[in-house]
């Protein structure tokens, strides 16, 4: 019977002891996020093709449901893993749908709508097989696995009727489609109370890999793209060299202020703190994917020496909103043992910083590309100053103690 149950294992929810006990990322999980990879990787190409209105709300309808398929599939693991087959069956079966995702992702909601829907619900479809199968096996966990195949049930329907829709009507439908995938899991906020806490280690723990690997590696790929582009053209300028490099730091000042910042705590233990926390993650990591378009297209326009409107809004306001998102999610976060950052100030920091630059570089005020990104760069050095100011404060003043 043992042996049995190591090859094939009904789900049983976590123990706040088995959550700490089985806290690293497995193997399994990171090629699992290698496909992810590929899909945000072709939606940032698509995004970069042709930046304008259209562009950024097919990207955002895009991504949305990628991301929220990987939490899915992180939640899942979350609460469900076991060393049995049936996961790396389930895991296979996910990554071939995530692929296809990946493939229909040019013009997804213009001529490969179907194909991109139909991948779309086949990866869904694997979510909700392993809701059923934890529902059957954990009478706990019912009432939301009912919640959640109610919201897929709506969201399945929209997106078929979206199908046959004009390209413009299209975007509306999908993305109220999408809004009720996401916004579905707010209505189990109070039966997931009742059911173990989240992790405090591995689940951080995946959306860390998650920004660092993914959002903030494709942010690195957009400078390298840039700088690749404007050298088979005709060579470097001093302009886009140094645009590149600043454009560098950008991405590292973004993941200095989420890993110094967010990822080294987890959020609060209610379901809707964490919740919050996701949804928090959703905004900030699709903005931090824009602004590596942003860099990318900046770059290209520093060797030309005309910086475009498109470009300057669009790396001002990722990176921008970039910021807000961070400091909201700070405010999700628990208080950590002698913290020294002040509750209020460091996200009123981030928030305001990054309105602030969302607001200033709207406007066309004789902006080239490298006062551009020194501006970038400042607003984002701001964040760790303020942090290094706080710790190396409390260390003296404990030394003096």
């Amino acid at each position: 019977m043992s042996e049995t149950r190591r090859i094939w294992q009904p789900p049983a929810l976590r123990t706040d002891e088995e959550f700490d006990l089985h806290r690293a990322v497995t193997w399994l999980e990171l090629f699992f996020d290698l496909v992810f990879v590929v899909l945000i990787s072709r939606l940032a190409h698509d995004l970069g093709e042709h930046v304008d209105g259209r562009a950024l709300a097919t990207f955002c309808v895009q991504f949305a449901p990628a991301f929220w398929a990987w939490n899915a599939f992180t939640y899942h693991a979350e609460r469900f893993e076991s060393e049995g087959l049936e996961t790396r069956a389930f895991s296979f079966v996910s990554v071939v749908s995530v692929a296809a995702m990946a493939i229909w992702a040019h013009h997804g909601l213009g001529d490969n709508a179907t194909g991109f829907a139909v991948a779309y619900l086949a990866t869904r479809m694997v979510n909700m097989a392993q809701w059923a199968r934890a529902a059957v096996h954990v009478p706990a966990f019912r009432s939301v696995a009912y919640r959640f195949f109610g919201g897929f049930a709506v969201s399945a329907g929209l997106i078929l009727a979206g199908l046959g829709a004009s390209d413009d009507a299209r975007i509306w439908i999908w993305a109220t489609a999408v809004m009720v995938e996401v916004l579905t899991p707010a209505t189990t906020i109070p039966h997931q109370s009742a059911l173990p806490l989240l992790s405090t280690s591995k689940f951080p723990e995946r959306f860390g890999l998650f920004t660092i690997i993914i959002v903030l590696g494709e942010a690195i790929v957009g400078v390298i793209n840039g700088l690749s582009d404007v050298h088979d053209e005709a060579g470097f300028t001093g302009a886009a060299a140094t645009t590149g490099v600043l454009g560098l730091a950008i991405v590292f000042g973004l993941w200095w202020v989420y890993f110094d910042f967010i990822a080294r705590r987890p959020p609060r233990e209610s379901f809707r703190a964490a919740l919050s926390w996701v949804y928090l993650h959703l905004v900030t990591v699709a903005t931090v994917t824009m602004s590596s378009v942003g860099i990318s297209a900046v770059i290209i326009d520093a060797q030309a020496s005309d910086l475009a409107p498109v470009s300057r809004r669009l790396l001002g306001a990722s990176v921008g909103a970039g910021l807000v998102g961070l400091g909201l999610l700070e405010t999700t976060l628990r208080e950590a043992p002698a913290e020294p950052t002040n509750r209020r100030i460091s996200p009123l920091m981030k928030v305001g910083t990054g309105l602030a630059v969302t607001v200033l570089t709207w406007f066309d005020l004789g902006w080239s590309a490298v006062s551009l990104s020194i501006v970038l760069v400042a607003a984002l050095a701001l964040q760790p100053a303020y942090g290094a100011l706080v710790w190396f404060t409390a260390s003296a003043a404990e030394t003096a103690e």
